[in-house]
């Protein structure tokens, strides 16, 4: 009994992994993450290169000295290293940078700009450490996660291209409608979406349990610290400072929802009351405290948790995919402007039977 009862956890246990890992998945989320992060992208080597100098040149506020110091237990990989601290070099770097995000966010050439945007994410960051925040490691680990699957099966060019050559398939080929593939889900999208959804479970659990060593969490007036530091208000909130039970709640709501994101999103029932928390704290973080590029990095992460069908009806009018309405439309008008080869052979066939009924074959002797 004991044994049957090992096997059959065993093997609902491998059944689990399987159906977790390697089930197929539209690739909607990911295309909304691949958008969103490509914009973050644009503007963040935008923001290097307007001061470029200042970051990674030769004279730079943290040099390549001090960098090789900081690093002298180990190497971080970085293109910036082979510039030199050379004005040109860098110069075309930046150029390179800005345009693989926007490839990127296009969905031009996904399954190489995705992995070349990651290695020149972390070449930027390891280079300037005085500059690395989490914005930059939001970027660093999306970036990586999409070179599983850039969502380039939805909202991109590469996808538009593809219905192009099926519209040139179906020119010289009989097709159906419904054998026309619209969009295809893959496993390569589970696992990419898995990856970025686990990350950010662990990102929050580490960051909720550490919090728990402040006693300023544990008081309830961890979040007082926050908008009376002068250094990061972008909106005055310390009217609040008349509101101690208000300042108390939202510092324990924070510190909850952060500890028990990894148990609760998960389930399909907490799961919208916990992304709409996420929002809120992010929004929150975004406005209140200047810091809106990680507040959008971290929304736009967290897409990767919403329903891809979800997504779609955003964008679909009475069912209808429009990316693939061009297509659709497209095979339609080839397709009812005249019959089919196999309806063709029928309809002769058919003639063909007529005229022999009203025509009857007569034998000559």
């Amino acid at each position: 009994m004991i044994g049957r009862y090992l096997r059959e956890l065993f093997h609902a246990a491998v059944e689990g992994w399987n159906r977790f890992w390697f089930l197929s998945a539209d690739p909607a989320s990911l295309a909304v993450i691949r958008i969103s992060i490509g914009l973050l992208l644009v503007y963040s080597h935008a923001v290097w290169a307007l001061n470029s100098g200042s970051f990674f040149g030769a004279d730079a506020w943290l040099n390549g000295d001090a960098v090789s110091a900081i690093q002298a237990d180990g190497y971080l990989i970085s293109a910036l290293w082979w510039a030199d601290g050379s004005p040109t070099i860098i110069a075309i770097v930046h150029g390179v940078a800005l345009v693989n995000a926007l490839l990127l966010t296009f969905g031009l050439w996904s399954r190489v700009a995705a992995p070349v945007a990651f290695l020149l994410t972390a070449s930027f960051a390891n280079r300037n450490h005085a500059a690395l925040y989490g914005f930059d490691q939001v970027l660093g680990f999306v970036t990586l996660y999409l070179c599983v699957n850039p969502g380039n099966g939805w909202l991109s060019i590469d996808k538009w291209k593809a219905f192009k050559r099926w519209e040139k398939f179906a020119d010289f080929h009989v097709l159906r409608d419904s054998e026309i593939v619209v969009s295809r889900p893959s496993i390569s999208a589970n696992i990419a979406t898995r990856l970025i959804q686990l990350h950010l479970c662990l990102i929050y659990l580490v960051a909720g349990l550490a919090k728990l060593k402040g006693a300023a969490w544990w008081s309830g007036v961890a979040f007082w610290g926050t908008i009376g530091n002068l250094e990061y208000q972008t909106l005055d909130m310390v009217w609040l400072v008349e509101w101690p039970m208000i300042v108390s709640l939202l510092t324990m709501s924070a510190l909850a929802w952060e500890i028990s994101y990894a148990a609760l999103i998960w389930n399909r029932w907490t799961r919208p009351l916990v992304l709409a928390f996420g929002v809120m704290v992010h929004a929150g973080i975004a406005i209140c405290f200047g810091m809106m590029t990680f507040g959008l990095a971290m929304i736009a992460a967290n897409v990767a948790f919403v329903s891809p069908g979800m997504i779609r009806s955003l964008f679909e009018r009475k069912a209808v995919d429009p990316w693939a309405a061009a297509l659709q439309r497209s095979s339609r008008q080839q397709f009812s402007e005249g019959p089919t080869v196999a309806a063709r052979v029928e309809i002769t066939l058919n003639q063909a039977g007529d005229s022999l009924e009203r025509e009857p074959v007569v034998l000559k002797s």
